[in-house]
């Protein structure tokens, strides 16, 4: 679409857009499509808009900060009001649809930053499809939130701020957002949300075409019909949608910590495992390095996720990554670990480097569309699936000494898969089966 073209544009030249505001934006959509429609074509392509479930981590931070831009601030709330309204009027029953609302509706408290409202967007929207589990969807969600607080040009229009001072603005405005969030204040929202959507539809439709003005007209009209069901359903799911941001205030706290201490020894004054200075310098480029370092990168810091998590790791220390400058070990078991606080007695891991681009990386730099491959096999190794029975249990015995690699294979041992990403983070940890097919998602 077009409208997409603005976007970019407007992206490209956020620090100009979220300074000039409107007549700019209307300026250079006009400069972009000489047409009598061109400033207001991009406002109904975005209103056509629904959730997008399967945005990249890139997408979602770019949305967000062309959140801090005047004017499209304002069409993309409308935009998610109507989305939410027409997911309501598909079955008006759903709670699951009204809370999603209300998470909208929150966002337009005028207490809040562009900043904070943008990130709590992002938030948001993982917890829609995580159906409001908080835990399940805080780490996946603070990649695409650290993503766009990283953005130079948000850095810019924010003034070069840490992540956690900002994040800890936010926790503290969530906290204050749950004694505030009432069905009055909500339904008053709603009404402004509907009254400024109107607004923009009236301006787009004197210059808009017979067909776009009967589009945009169906849109205010699913809006007017769930507002007339709105006084019911918000008092319905208020509870929920206050426990909701209790939990995910608590949640982002812990993120906040993790965050700041992510460098530094534990308190108490002990070190678990501190970070090699050779990690640290990468984290700022890891986009710019080569497929072997992401490799290397996201071992050492999977194994500083176990040790700082009190897991003991069993490897012989000559067969631990510690430096960007270690030798990569290839197909080998990336980490054996000793639980300190079973069950499980044991932990197995195997480590894989995400790219935006979907691909897996393992520390010998090859990039691969599954997750876990059928290795060849060699002497001593028979050809199995990685992080199977036949391929762990030849390895334990390779790594350790005969009696403990026993005592481990005959124990109630699990196998985790540790997925890291640009953000510097253990992103997922998956437990698997005995043939390496996912079981559940694994909380720490």
């Amino acid at each position: 679409m077009w409208g997409n073209d603005v976007y970019e544009w407007l992206y490209d030249n956020l620090e100009d857009a979220y300074t000039a505001g409107e007549d700019y934006i209307k300026q250079k959509a006009q400069e972009a499509k000489d047409a009598v429609m061109g400033p207001v074509q991009w406002i109904w392509e975005t209103l056509q808009g629904d959730f997008n479930a399967d945005m990249s981590t890139g997408q979602i931070a770019a949305n967000t900060a062309l959140g801090l831009i005047p004017v499209v601030d304002q069409i993309l709330d409308c935009r998610d009001l109507v989305a939410n309204c027409k997911n309501i009027k598909e079955d008006k029953s759903n709670k699951g649809a009204w809370i999603a609302l209300c998470l909208t509706l929150i966002g337009l408290f005028p207490t809040l930053g562009s900043a904070a409202k943008g990130i709590l967007k992002i938030f948001f929207l993982f917890l829609r499809k995580a159906g409001g589990d908080v835990a399940r969807v805080i780490r996946p969600a603070m990649k695409p939130v650290l993503s766009f607080l990283a953005d130079p040009k948000v850095q810019k229009i924010l003034g070069q701020k840490q992540a956690g001072e900002v994040l800890t603005k936010v926790a503290d405005q969530l906290k204050e957002l749950s004694s505030m969030v009432t069905k009055s204040k909500l339904l008053a929202l709603f009404d402004e949300a509907a009254d400024a959507l109107k607004g923009v539809v009236n301006k787009v439709k004197a210059v808009a075409p017979a067909n776009v003005c009967r589009m945009l007209d169906d849109f205010v009209e699913t809006v007017v019909e769930i507002r007339g069901k709105a006084d019911e359903m918000i008092g319905v799911v208020l509870e929920p949608v206050q426990k909701l941001l209790d939990d995910l205030e608590k949640h982002l706290k812990l993120q906040i910590d993790e965050l700041n201490n992510s460098h530094l020894a534990p308190a108490g004054g002990v070190v678990v495992h501190q970070l090699d200075d050779s990690v640290v310098a990468i984290q700022p480029r890891i986009i710019k390095a080569t497929n072997k370092e992401k490799g290397i990168f996201g071992e050492i810091i999977s194994d500083t996720f176990m040790e700082n998590r009190q897991f003991k790791n069993m490897l012989p220390e000559d067969r631990r990554v510690r430096k960007m400058t270690d030798k990569p070990r290839g197909r080998g078991i990336d980490g054996i670990y000793e639980n300190t606080n079973p069950p499980p007695p044991f932990v197995v891991t195997e480590t894989k480097y995400r790219t935006d681009t979907g691909k897996y990386i393992d520390d010998d730099g090859v990039a691969k569309d599954s997750v876990l491959s059928k290795t060849r096999g060699s002497s001593g190794f028979p050809a199995a699936k990685q992080m199977s029975d036949e391929w762990i249990e030849p390895r334990i015995r390779a790594e350790l000494n005969p009696r403990k690699a026993e005592e481990v294979i005959d124990s109630e041992y699990e196998r985790w898969l540790m997925i890291v990403d640009d953000s510097g983070h253990v992103i997922n940890v998956t437990k698997l089966d005995d043939k390496a097919n996912s079981v559940e998602e694994v909380i720490l």
